[in-house]
């Protein structure tokens, strides 16, 4: 590939001005991750930097520690410039050449161009996985499909032998492209998969690829081994841990924790079971929100600005075109004030008490408030929590078995379930909605973490307004929690959560489904009745977005 210039100067200004360009302002990276830095500026490089900078999400890469994201920035490359080549195609065939682009290291280089291959939907022009004696490093897919398929068979019996299936990689890298456009799909969908890059590559050595030569029925009960022992905490998990302690919150483990899109659950009769929405209630909750919708529309301040040399004539000034001192001022144009920039977040509970009628009405709620936010160019994010099990549950029987001293903490695994992203069009992901309805999912609630979930999510959206509303039918609890911490301890942290969400700049409302939340929450609404959650969404919705027409109506 040609360098854009034999002109230094003249080649840095060029390839500086089209990451600008591209990359609509965002920050650009000093160089690419994962390549040397006295690459050449080819065509190629300058536009694999500018679809980093423009579609790379910088919060991603917190998920993991510092030897994981090496891996991860690997993928995300792949991902980024398969986003930039679909979009131009000048740069897809800039970006076609890999040996411009690909990192220098050999086991990273072969991931990411057989990555960008399978992104592209192309099948892979080298073989995906090496033979496991290949040299420099090219055992490491092998490793790889073994690990994970350990961690597979802790799930489930072993029911195959113990030879190695090399489509595994590549149907792993099949599921991610299916999530390009939304990073943190992408990312959850890889997790697994960039840990266990990590550990294989970080204990790589000579030593013990001979053992492993001479020995293999040793080496597959050593794996055994290693895959019991605990992994490493990632940098996502310390930052909770520092956040749990300044919060005076504990976990006795994260182990069964659970975080995943609503696909991930979903299937066809959720689906189904949500056509049931169609029903008459849809007709009332429907002009409410037409209500709504006209409230934001009205909220549109439109003004004349007058004394203008174009735009539309202004009759009433017409005289100035023939006096002392013509002047072509005698126009006007009317101007609209947009609606202010913001993103909203509903945060469902979704525990066995939130059940029935209750579910139901949530769910037709949220299905129009999510259309008619969209229609309102306000974007808009769906979250739900539950725990995953009951009293019995995996975090409280060890506790038990080891007889650890009294105040453990959190004794369950929550559920945090993501309906909708804020980048993701309602209609793509409306179908997972019907999780919602399905009853078996929920258990417990554990509000105060999925509160400081959720507003963690929403601070870290550009848009300046910021709003989360709960959606609660109480207080939170879990049995095995409250049986060994006191009933307190999940309600004084929720009371923390909430304290430190109102100090930020996100605006924090509860729609209590039931029972009165307002001993937590300062602005709350209680429903006596399940049909006034539709009523009750509505009314909080446009007072939190248009506060003026709030005051003026509390007046």
């Amino acid at each position: 590939m040609p360098a854009l210039s034999s002109d230094v100067p003249r080649q840095a200004e060029l390839a500086a001005a089209w990451e600008r360009t591209y990359a609509a302002g965002r920050e650009t990276p000093r160089q690419l991750p994962g390549t040397s830095p006295h690459l050449p500026v080819t065509r190629g490089t300058v536009d694999a930097l500018a679809a980093w900078r423009r579609w790379h999400d910088p919060s991603q890469p917190q998920r993991f520690s510092i030897d994981q994201r090496t891996w991860y920035d690997v993928l995300e490359r792949a991902r980024v410039e398969t986003l930039a080549s679909a979009e131009l195609p000048g740069m897809a065939s800039n970006l076609a050449r890999l040996v411009n682009t690909s990192p220098e290291d050999g086991a990273k280089q072969a991931l990411y161009r057989v990555a960008r291959q399978l992104f592209a939907r192309q099948e892979p022009a080298e073989p995906a996985l090496p033979s496991p004696g290949a040299s420099d490093g090219c055992a490491w897919p092998a490793r790889v499909m073994r690990n994970l398929l350990q961690r597979k068979r802790q799930k489930s019996a072993p029911t195959a032998s113990n030879g190695i299936d090399k489509s595994r990689l590549l149907e792993a890298l099949g599921d991610a492209a299916e999530h390009l456009d939304d990073s943190q799909a992408f990312t959850d969908s890889l997790a697994d998969l960039i840990i266990q890059l990590e550990l294989i590559y970080r204990s790589e050595t000579p030593s013990s690829t001979e053992a492993e030569a001479t020995s293999p029925e040793g080496s597959s009960e050593q794996e055994d081994q290693e895959s019991e022992e605990p992994t490493s905490p990632s940098l996502a998990e310390e930052l909770a841990e520092r956040d749990d302690h300044r919060q005076g919150y504990a976990v006795y483990t994260r182990q069964w924790d659970e975080e995943h899109f609503a696909s991930y659950w979903a299937t066809p009769e959720d689906a189904t079971a949500l056509r049931g929405l169609d029903t008459l209630d849809r007709r009332r909750v429907r002009q409410l929100a037409h209500r709504l919708q006209r409230r934001l529309m009205a909220a549109r301040q439109r003004h004349w600005q007058f004394d203008q040399e174009e735009g539309r004539l202004d009759s009433r000034r017409l005289a100035r075109l023939v006096g002392d001192t013509p002047t072509r001022r005698v126009f006007r144009f009317e101007q609209t004030s947009p609606l202010p920039d913001a993103c909203v977040t509903l945060l469902v509970d979704q525990s066995g008490s939130m059940s029935g009628r209750r579910r139901h009405m949530a769910a037709l709620a949220i299905d129009l408030a999510v259309h008619t936010l969209e229609t309102c160019q306000i974007r808009c994010e769906v979250l739900g929590f539950t725990t995953r099990y009951t009293a019995d549950n995996p975090p409280a029987t060890r506790w038990r078995r080891h007889g650890t001293g009294s105040s453990p903490g959190r004794l369950n695994a929550i559920r945090h379930i993501i309906y909708k992203s804020a980048e993701q069009p309602w209609r793509r992901v409306r179908p997972q909605l019907g999780f919602l309805l399905r009853e078996s999912p929920g258990h417990e609630n554990i509000d105060g973490e999925a509160l400081h979930w959720a507003a963690q999510r929403l601070s870290r959206r550009s848009e300046p307004h910021k709003i989360l509303i709960v959606l609660s039918d109480g207080a939170p609890y879990d049995k095995a929690t409250a049986q060994a911490n006191g009933r307190e301890f999940l309600e004084r942290h929720l009371r923390r959560i909430i304290a430190e969400v109102e100090r930020s700049p996100i605006h924090l409302a509860a729609i209590g489904t039931g029972q009165d939340v307002a001993r937590f929450y300062r602005h709350v609404l209680t429903v006596r009745h399940p049909d006034e959650v539709a009523e009750r969404l509505f009314e909080q919705l446009g007072d939190l977005l248009i506060p003026a027409q709030a005051a003026r109506r509390a007046s």
